[in-house]
């Protein structure tokens, strides 16, 4: 099969699939697609009903190629080269994004998308994520999304007993030379308020806080799950949100799915035309599941990385390989593994961010 996969050079999930495609015998492209405009050239001919697209750049040779499988990874934005005057940028980006956002409409249209672009974008909607799951009869914690000071504070106050978290609707993150922060959920009261002017200024989402048991990492592959049990709780960075852990020290273990669960979230990924997504659930000592929130293309090689009796690189790989978008599963007798491509992805990462243009914030 080909399999072609619009990414950033930054991305080392990217890299291991590719690795691993290749050696199951498949072939793979890494499409940047921030080196557009800068080190590529796009061309779409039009004749009659047919349409035919070439491209080129670094790493990059396509002529009518086509391809069985798309994974909508991370495509990056055009960037522009620094030549351009100043007053003519603006301009010249709008030119560029609109052949950009075409991409997703005229190539591939026969292959099989994890995600589709629309879906995926839909998908990104917090609001209709807890909209969604309620639908499907998941729980969520009581939740207000707000930028309105009086309402904050009376959410906050009408959850005393429980407490409240903080989460923003993206991810955001500062950097400066020699350090990276990135915002995570925490818990918040009325004094960790900043001024309302402050609070007006950028909305987020606040809710109740649910104490939990542990948590899972539920990912979907069509209608495959693989549900990873999170003991969050009795690590002290883990308390409100896994991800502050670090890495090695996360306890991870391969977790049994109630059924009903699992077809609730079926549901919810047919509702937002989904094929592939990770959800994240608090399980309480009750054993009430709720539904926290689901990532379209959230990360889940650390998984295996964590616990590498969970295969979840070949999972995926073969979930990407299938033959008919709904079939099952299938077996490959060639496995692949994460642990036997770092060494060569380390090395392939290093050499893709030195060829290919970086992604820039828009």
């Amino acid at each position: 099969m080909n399999v072609l996969i619009p990414t950033t050079p930054d991305d080392s999930h990217s890299i291991f699939v590719k690795l691993a495609l290749e050696k199951k015998g498949h072939e793979c492209l890494l499409w940047y697609t921030a080196d557009f405009p800068s080190l590529q050239t796009h061309s779409f001919e039009m004749r009659n009903e047919e349409m035919s697209w070439c491209a080129n750049g670094n790493d990059l040779n396509i002529n009518n190629k086509r391809f069985d499988t798309v994974w909508y990874r991370r495509p990056g934005n055009p960037v522009l080269p620094d030549f351009l005057h100043q007053d003519d940028k603006r301009n010249a980006y709008k030119e560029n994004l609109a052949v950009f956002h075409s991409f997703w409409h005229i190539i591939a249209t026969d292959a099989f998308w994890v995600n589709k672009p629309q879906a995926a974008q839909a998908a990104d909607c917090k609001l209709l994520q807890l909209k969604h799951a309620v639908q499907v009869g998941l729980k969520i914690p009581k939740t207000l999304a707000s930028n309105d000071p009086v309402k904050i504070k009376d959410f906050i106050k009408n959850n005393s007993i429980n407490g409240s978290i903080y989460k923003s609707f993206l991810p955001m993150t500062w950097s400066s030379e020699n350090s990276l922060r990135l915002t995570y959920t925490k818990s918040i009261s009325l004094i960790d308020l900043p001024s309302d002017r402050i609070l007006q200024s950028t909305p987020g989402i606040f809710q109740e806080k649910i104490s939990k048991d542990f948590e899972l990492r539920i990912t979907c592959f069509g209608t495959d799950c693989i549900a990873a049990k999170i003991d969050s709780k009795n690590h002290p960075d883990g308390i409100i949100d896994w991800r502050s852990i670090p890495s090695h020290e996360l306890s991870i273990e391969l977790f049994a799915l109630p059924e009903k669960v699992e077809r609730q979230c079926q549901e919810f990924m047919k509702r937002l035309g989904l094929v592939f997504g990770c959800f994240d659930f608090i399980v309480t000592e009750s054993g009430e599941y709720y539904f926290l929130e689901i990532n379209e293309q959230g990360q889940f090689l650390w998984i295996e990385d964590a616990n590498p009796d969970i295969p979840m690189l070949n999972t995926f790989v073969n979930f990407l390989t299938r033959t008919n978008e709904g079939e099952p599963l299938k077996n490959n007798k060639e496995i692949v593994s994460l642990s036997e491509f770092k060494t060569e992805a380390l090395a392939f990462k290093g050499t893709a961010l030195k060829n290919h243009v970086e992604v820039q914030d828009v």
